[in-house]
């Protein structure tokens, strides 16, 4: 019988030296990840952007182009980081920061305070350090971070400018945010699949942005350009699907018209859908999706998200 247990304790000893071996590299893996710096192209962009020939030509008399040029960025940065962006479902109401999942198998993520007051990370920001931070996912260090920059990849230089003009605007927010901890899980996820956890990996940081967004019109165009933020949930073919690593995130929805998606949907359905919560069949939509900003967009822009998602090919749901 000893002689049995001592067999059985060293088959465990060995089992649980194993899970703590693959558990360190892990750990060890992920963060090192964490700590690849990265080089960019070299963007520069007005903020504000100035005003076109045609604004210039409606000011008032003795108006002051430089003013309005900035009131009207920051009126149109606010509709994108409550809308469009939805900047403030990570980064708090006050964009102060806030934390997005703290869970002892995931780890701790705190989106940053974008304010400029004590515990900003975007104190002396240039045009160049907003752009490696929101459209490259790279800290001001250089080394990545964990912002989604898949969702903000098409941003234009224009949109990027009016958000920050917008968020210096605002009142500064003294709040510190906890850096980045990981928990066993994510890390084992990172370890061994890099590039579907930390997408600035993925993409090529040497590319250019458009200047300007596509216009405003219910225009497949605009509607691919905002539907962009729709993938880091939905995926690059918006087909949905279960989210690996966050088991408390619901199953996500199949945006194509395949059956499993939206097929038979009308645009109204959508529209109530993106206003309203409630799905075709009347049920409501889960809080994670964040309609509620959303669906404050103007009904053009949630008109041209439909006409883009008509244009996908049905997928069925899963298939990323």
């Amino acid at each position: 019988m000893r002689k049995w247990l001592r067999i059985v304790g060293i088959v465990v000893g060995i089992l649980v030296a194993l899970g703590v071996g693959v558990l360190t590299w892990a750990y060890l893996t992920a963060s090192n990840y964490y700590e690849h710096t990265w080089t960019t192209h070299d963007a520069t962009f007005a903020i504000p952007f100035p005003l076109s020939a045609a604004d210039a030509s409606t000011l008032a008399p003795g108006a002051d182009p430089a003013v309005e040029a900035l009131a009207r960025a920051v009126g149109r940065g606010k509709h994108l980081v409550e809308t469009r962006y939805s900047c403030n479902s990570c980064h708090g109401r006050d964009l102060g920061g806030s934390t997005v999942i703290s869970s002892p198998f995931i780890g701790v993520w705190a989106a940053p305070n974008l304010t400029t007051g004590p515990g900003s990370v975007t104190q002396g920001f240039t045009a160049l350090d907003w752009d490696r931070a929101v459209r490259h996912g790279i800290r001001h260090s250089g080394k990545t971070s964990s912002m989604p920059v898949t969702e903000f990849r098409a941003m234009s230089d224009h949109e990027l400018s009016d958000i920050v003009a917008y968020i210096r605007s605002l009142p500064p927010v003294d709040r510190q945010m906890p850096p980045v901890r990981l928990g066993p899980l994510f890390s084992f996820l990172l370890a061994t699949d890099r590039d579907a956890t930390l997408v600035t990996y993925t993409i090529d940081h040497q590319a250019s942005h458009a200047a300007e967004p596509p216009p405003l019109a219910a225009s497949k165009e605009l509607g691919q350009h905002i539907a962009q933020v729709c993938t880091g949930c939905h995926g690059p073919r918006f087909s949905g699907g279960a989210i690996a690593g966050d088991p408390g995130m619901p199953v996500v929805a199949n945006l194509t018209m395949h059956e499993t998606g939206l097929k038979g949907w009308t645009e109204a359905d959508f529209l109530r859908a993106m206003q309203q919560g409630r799905r075709k069949d009347g049920t409501e939509i889960k809080p994670q999706m964040p309609w509620r900003q959303l669906g404050q967009m103007g009904e053009t822009e949630l008109k041209a998200v439909w006409a883009f998602l008509q244009t996908l090919p049905p997928v069925e749901k899963g298939n990323h």
